[in-house]
């Protein structure tokens, strides 16, 4: 089935034969009597793993997945550099979260610092 397009957690398939994608033998008539072909709809809820919104490969996907990933590198710095991974040595809800919010704001502040750093370069030069 090919993507044919999805709104409010719905995604819409249409036969591939229809849409040009492929060249069946038997062309729309085993699986649909109309011309517009045969039409699948999945809604996220049925299987969230499975059926996506938005579908993969489409370019709302694309910049989803591209913002997860910027994520998972902070988390990385967080976890590499910054002691959230191993270097955790307080007990407590409170205490976990105040360790992390002093990690990032570190990050911050060193991208901060760079970014200043490399601004006076730009302008000294």
């Amino acid at each position: 089935m090919t993507y044919w397009g999805g709104s409010n957690g719905v995604n819409k398939f249409r036969c591939p034969h229809v849409m040009g994608k492929c060249d069946c033998p038997f062309g729309t008539s085993w699986c649909s009597d109309s011309n517009y072909g045969m039409v699948v709809k999945t809604r996220a809820r049925q299987d969230s793993r499975l059926f996506t919104v938005p579908h993969r490969g489409t370019s709302n996907w694309k910049l989803l997945y591209n913002k997860r990933t910027s994520v998972e590198r902070c988390f990385g710095r967080l976890k590499e550099h910054l002691g959230l991974e191993t270097g955790l040595n307080v007990r407590g809800i409170k205490k976990v979260k105040t360790h992390a919010y002093l990690s990032v704001i570190t990050m911050i502040a060193s991208v901060v610092a760079i970014n200043k750093d490399k601004s006076s370069a730009d302008i000294a030069a």
